[in-house]
């Protein structure tokens, strides 16, 4: 059984990230905890009344479900990442102009996931309800992909669904790969990217044997197409090392760059040496 922490203030990102972990829970038993930081939701009644509406939301969905909350001390993003790091999953609601319009609030999802050693979920307000979609996956060129594509086929297994792998290449830059830019011949390029890609397909297979996956290569910008296969997706994967000089820096341009502009759930799933 899944353990899956929703950061939770009783707000409207907060209830549709809950409707997607209800839909998610009908489907993969788990335990939903509602955790709840700092002074959010501290008035008694409104914290009941809130917390009653929630469990009533999930219910409906998954009746099966194991539900608690918890409040905790402290401030966000680190005192909802320190909380859930013994959970297997990590969501959060979040208003897509928010995250483009607002350093104060738009920023949190961003270091949550920058910060967060667990998969970690964020659901955008008026997320597409795209739930028999494929599960997409970013593949890199490296093993920030590895924890990625784990996840991303065990939850497409879980859930019934098939699972794309997309790796997405350009030529060699001479102005950021060096010289040996140069050398490079198209056809070497794209028989290297194919065989990162047969070997994402080959992971992925090896953990669910029913599993449905398609295998993608792309010649284009990351961003434009990840965004545009996500259109008909129910959820796009991206790896991370949480590596970088700054918070931001930690998840890599691509995915700076697609959470705030894709309009379903995409999980950030961190290496194992990132944990």
């Amino acid at each position: 059984m899944d353990t899956v922490v929703l950061g939770f203030d009783g707000r409207e990102a907060a209830f549709i990230a809950l409707d997607w972990v209800a839909r998610r829970a009908a489907q993969v038993p788990s335990t939903v905890e509602f955790l709840t930081v700092g002074d959010a939701l501290t008035d008694p009644m409104t914290r009941e009344l809130s917390l009653q509406e929630a469990e009533q939301r999930i219910r409906k969905q998954a009746n099966s479900a194991v539900i608690t909350s918890r409040q905790v001390a402290g401030t966000m993003p680190h005192a909802l990442v320190e909380s859930s790091i013994d959970a297997d999953l990590l969501v959060i609601g979040a208003r897509r102009q928010r995250l483009l319009g607002s350093l104060l609030d738009g920023w949190l999802p961003l270091r949550l996931v920058a910060h967060s050693p667990i998969p970690t979920v964020i659901v955008p307000c008026d997320a597409d309800d795209n739930s028999t979609g494929p599960v997409i996956v970013g593949v890199d060129d490296d093993d920030s992909s590895q924890a990625a594509i784990e996840f991303g086929a065990r939850e497409a297994t879980a859930r019934g669904l098939s699972l794309l792998l997309i790796h997405v290449w350009r030529m060699p830059d001479p102005e950021s790969n060096g010289a040996g830019a140069y050398l490079a011949t198209p056809k070497g390029v794209l028989n290297m990217h194919r065989q990162v890609l047969r070997e994402a397909g080959q992971r992925a297979t090896t953990l669910g044997s029913e599993l449905s996956v398609t295998e993608t290569l792309v010649h284009d910008n990351p961003v434009s197409a990840l965004l545009s296969a996500a259109r008909n997706a129910s959820l796009l994967v991206l790896g991370t090392h949480h590596r970088g000089l700054i918070e931001g820096a930690f998840l890599g341009s691509v995915a700076q760059d697609i959470i705030p502009q894709t309009p379903i759930p995409v999980c950030v799933a961190p290496t194992p040496s990132a944990r």
